[in-house]
């Protein structure tokens, strides 16, 4: 069972304040930073941003000093078992879980039952923190199956990409895309965004007016024939899009080239 002996939510101390315990501080301390510190650990010092956390078990030392401003959330807890043990989280180093601003109700819903007085409150304060430790431990499991899945995708996404930007004249519309990627539409849009900083639309797009800039010095060609060999379903878009990236219009750009 998890018995909370002391917990403060948004708690802010002096700033640029240090806390260091040598031999730690006989129980369990769990710690959701609300602002930049440095934390010392095995010799090493890591900055960290906000909402980083960090589980300190029994006899380890606990050395953090605020960068400027100190504030943070904490769990001091006694308990038969390592927490870390029946949910699997990282202990005595500092993590990110994606899922702060849950950790952060929970923390403070926890400092509310720990002062309330209530009947049941032990028990409360034991539901309250496997949530959290559960909800924790939950998240950080799924953003490494993710991590382990983009590293899986990118060279499916690197081929797929060099495909469509050197054969832009192709029609790419989405749905093929994700057929190719095996992928639902917002995935697929998650993961190019993530591995490209970009979306296909826009790397179409952009191969489509590269392709049109060097086809346009050919004075055999007319501009609605460039259009076609680009991949644009009309001159009209065409026309717009060149516009608006070159500032003038195909033709025009086709003639001061040549001068």
């Amino acid at each position: 069972m998890y018995i909370l002996n002391f917990c403060e939510y948004n708690r802010s101390n002096h700033d640029f304040d240090t806390i260091f315990r040598p031999v730690g501080s006989g129980d369990y301390l769990f710690l959701q930073f609300k602002s930049p510190m440095k934390v010392y650990l095995d010799d090493k010092i890591i900055i960290t941003k906000e909402n980083a956390c960090i589980l300190y078990t029994l006899g380890m030392p606990q050395h953090y000093q605020a960068v400027h401003r100190f504030r943070n959330n904490y769990l001091h807890f006694s308990s038969d078992k390592n927490p870390a043990l029946d949910f699997p989280m990282p202990e005595n180093t500092v993590f990110y879980p994606e899922n702060s601003i849950q950790i952060d109700s929970l923390i403070s819903r926890l400092q509310q039952e720990h002062f309330s007085g209530l009947p049941h409150r032990e028990e409360a304060v034991h539901a309250l923190m496997t949530l959290l430790f559960l909800s924790i431990s939950r998240r950080l499991t799924q953003e490494t199956a993710q991590k382990d899945e983009a590293v899986h995708l990118y060279p499916l996404f690197q081929t797929l990409r060099l495909e469509m930007l050197t054969q832009c004249e192709k029609d790419w519309d989405i749905e093929r895309l994700c057929q190719r990627a095996n992928l639902e539409k917002s995935q697929f849009y998650v993961y190019y965004r993530s591995f490209f900083s970009s979306t296909p639309k826009k790397d179409l797009l952009h191969a489509r007016l590269e392709k049109a800039r060097n086809l346009l010095s050919n004075e055999a060609l007319q501009v609605k024939e460039v259009a076609q060999l680009c991949g644009f379903g009309s001159q009209a878009h065409f026309t717009r899009a060149f516009k608006a990236c070159y500032g003038c219009a195909p033709g025009s750009y086709g003639r001061i080239s040549k001068t």
